[in-house]
């Protein structure tokens, strides 16, 4: 079953924001959920010229999960919490090459 790294992309989240349904999220996917990552921060880019955007990239977090394709994947993302603020909150997703 394929897995995929499910980026999660928008400003910067504050300290004390709510990670209500968050844990709903997590536990419906069940074993499906290989690695639930971890929140990001003081992100920057590294170019042939040094590194640029010190702080400022807008990557906030990653988790990874499986799915049978990627419909299955969009069904499980539509109502992640991270969507729920709108606005900038978006989510990428990449396919990972089975190890080995």
């Amino acid at each position: 079953m394929p897995r995929f790294m499910v980026l999660y992309v928008g400003p910067a989240t504050p300290p004390d924001a709510s990670h209500e349904g968050w844990p709903a999220w997590f536990a419906g996917l069940g074993d499906r959920l290989i690695d639930r990552g971890s929140p990001l921060a003081s992100g920057f880019a590294l170019r042939d010229d040094g590194p640029t955007g010190l702080g400022t990239t807008r990557v906030n977090g990653y988790s990874v999960v499986r799915a049978d394709d990627t419909d299955e994947l969009l069904d499980q993302l539509t109502n992640h919490p991270y969507l729920a603020p709108g606005g900038d909150h978006s989510i990428e997703v990449y396919l990972m090459p089975e190890p080995g």
